[in-house]
């Protein structure tokens, strides 16, 4: 795959195109990083503490300031909200919560941007490939727009489309985010707030490339899904680092379902369930993103999954690790937890931080209304908080345990690790 280096440009002209073509969220970037300097001298006396409690009020002003900027910047800056608001591992709870409330809801692009588009991906004649397209998109996101179309074969298909302008912008803008990295690095000490958007970046650079998204859903429809689990076919010849095309699905998503007819949902919601277990604990290839959006309920009554831009491996032995360590850690196991931690891979640790880790844990387990998903919360919290150097894979993982376990607890679905013989968990343990 060709990666971009949206940080170095290559020379002095290039350099003033993206700074004019970018000005208007250059300006808000450095309008917000003005604005946290007065934060940072307003909370001057308790920056640096290590009491989180304190730091809220400077948490809560500073990720209000973030979510308006990342939202006025629109596209790739709604995508990075996106990331953010995904990895309680990385951000204080305030930050999870504000970057939350964005949504993808960009303005479609208009036919007359989206023609030469095409042209670029599939040549002059591009309409050659189609008996009929619909120059309607039915869906837009931040990054990307779908349309209805159909094959000369009389396939009906759904043609995912980049927007022609978020390459370009993402390489104006990563420089942007490194800038306002720098403003934000005395205002979160407990964090590294450089790391956090070099990853952040890295990850966004990586769902630019649909060809990524092609390669994970052919790696999935070759899985022995269970039965009534679909992954739409993709037509590779069709397909580029900007364009996807696949079947079309016919049916209501899962949230619409749920918001019309949640006694019929509830079924597909424990069918979602039994999947993703299945991905993570016996696959190790599993849809990071599993929200019900990203499911739709056909007329046949399978669930058909959506887009793969973010899909995760987790090899055999890894698994095997995480899953003894989380065992251990949710009160389901007993042992030394120092081994477990560092089969699993984990850095940073030290017994005064065991020990603390091990006080919250059993604080927290007095609650016995906490839920699985609440654990699981109170787990990467405790990581952050203690600087533990967690394994990319296992906050994957964590993450979807954490979707998956909230949406059981919001529908009243017992929670189950899957498997043979496996059980639901009960109230202490859900």
């Amino acid at each position: 795959m060709e990666s971009t280096t949206p940080d170095q440009p290559q020379t002095l002209g290039e350099t003033t195109r993206m700074l004019w073509n970018a000005r208007g969220r250059y300006k808000r970037v450095l309008a917000t990083a003005a604005s946290l300097q007065k934060v940072v001298w307003k909370h001057r006396k308790i920056l640096g503490s290590s009491d989180e409690q304190a730091l809220q009020p400077l948490h809560q002003e500073v990720a209000a300031s973030l979510a308006t900027l990342f939202r006025d910047n629109g596209g790739a800056w709604i995508k990075f909200a996106q990331f953010l608001s995904c990895r309680p591992d990385l951000l204080p709870a305030p930050y999870i919560d504000a970057f939350a409330h964005l949504r993808e809801n960009a303005p479609k692009a208009h036919f007359d941007d989206i023609q030469p588009w095409l042209k670029a991906q599939l040549g002059h004649d591009w309409a050659d490939s189609f008996s009929a397209f619909n120059i309607i998109p039915m869906a837009a996101a931040s990054i990307a727009q779908v349309h209805n179309a159909t094959l000369k074969s009389g396939a009906e298909v759904a043609v995912k489309l980049q927007q022609p302008r978020v390459s370009q912008e993402f390489s104006e803008d990563a420089a942007a985010l490194r800038l306002l990295a720098k403003a934000l690095k005395p205002l979160l000490r407990e964090v590294d707030v450089e790391q956090i958007i070099n990853q952040l970046i890295t990850t966004t650079e990586r769902e630019l490339d649909f060809r990524l998204e092609m390669a994970h859903m052919q790696e999935f429809s070759e899985l022995p899904h269970l039965p009534g689990i679909k992954v739409p076919r993709v037509y590779p010849t069709l397909c580029s680092a900007q364009m996807l095309v696949t079947e079309w699905i016919e049916g209501k998503s899962l949230s619409t379902l749920l918001r019309e007819d949640e006694a019929q949902a509830i079924p597909l919601l424990e069918r979602l369930q039994a999947s993703m277990m299945q991905q993570v604990l016996e696959f190790g290839l599993f849809h990071a993103d599993p929200h019900p959006g990203n499911f739709i309920v056909t007329p046949d009554g399978d669930l058909a999954v959506l887009d793969f831009g973010a899909v995760e491996h987790v090899a055999a032995e890894d698994r095997q690790h995480y899953t003894a360590l989380l065992m251990r850690l949710l009160g389901m196991g007993d042992g030394p937890l120092l081994p477990l931690f560092e089969a699993a891979g984990f850095g940073g640790l030290t017994e005064e931080r065991l020990e603390k880790l091990s006080a919250a844990l059993v604080s927290a387990r007095q609650d016995t209304d906490t839920t699985l998903a609440d654990n699981l919360r109170t787990l990467l919290d405790e990581f952050r908080r203690l600087r533990l150097v967690m394994p990319d894979s296992f906050v994957a993982m964590v993450r979807v345990l954490i979707t998956v376990g909230g949406l059981m607890t919001r529908y009243q679905i017992p929670f189950s690790w899957g498997g043979a013989g496996a059980q639901p968990l009960n109230n202490a343990e859900k």
